[in-house]
């Protein structure tokens, strides 16, 4: 079977909120509780035999991936999350 994928975004703060430097922003708080969201889903998904994994290359920054998967300007991507039935399980 062909694997799924998921792309994680955020709402993108304005720009008093969007400094990941400043430790109490909204950006640097939406992306911790994003992060926290993506464990619990690929932990669901594993306890029904789906394997994951959670990948943040540089493709998902590009702003030709924005443009093919359809991302509004007023999001930004945590991640892109690939899962399917994995072909063997270590023991």
């Amino acid at each position: 079977a062909i694997p799924g994928w998921l792309v994680v975004t955020q709402l993108a703060p304005d720009a008093e909120d969007g400094d990941m430097q400043k430790a109490n922003s909204v950006l640097r708080e939406d992306y911790a509780a994003c992060c926290c969201a993506v464990q619990n889903l690929c932990l669901s998904l594993h306890s029904q035999g789906l394997g994951t994994k959670w990948t943040t290359g540089d493709i998902n920054f590009d702003p030709r991936f924005y443009e093919a998967t359809g991302i509004p300007a007023t999001e930004k991507v945590v991640g892109t999350i690939w899962f399917g039935k994995a072909e063997e399980t270590p023991d």
